[in-house]
């Protein structure tokens, strides 16, 4: 039974295949993470905010990173009206 399930869950490295299309959605529409996830699910790709930041950021420096999480942090307490 195990395994029936383990051979059902999608392939978590998956996203990898559409790092370009992460690049385009947040570098030249301004997608947040959030957003890229939604629009990637649209597409039958299994994406969570967290999975597309990882894939984003992937070989920056973590301080480079870090600005990058800070900035979708903000650019979303906008769009929702908190401070």
């Amino acid at each position: 039974m195990l395994l029936e399930r383990a051979e059902q869950e999608p392939n978590r490295r998956a996203l990898a295949e559409y790092g370009a299309v992460i690049q385009v959605l947040r570098n030249e529409k301004s997608f947040t993470f959030r957003e890229i996830a939604e629009w990637l699910k649209n597409y039958n790709v299994e994406a969570d905010h967290n999975a597309v930041y990882r894939e984003y950021t992937k070989g920056m420096p973590d301080d480079v990173a870090h600005d990058e999480a800070e900035a979708d942090d903000q650019v979303e307490r906008e769009e929702t009206g908190q401070q």
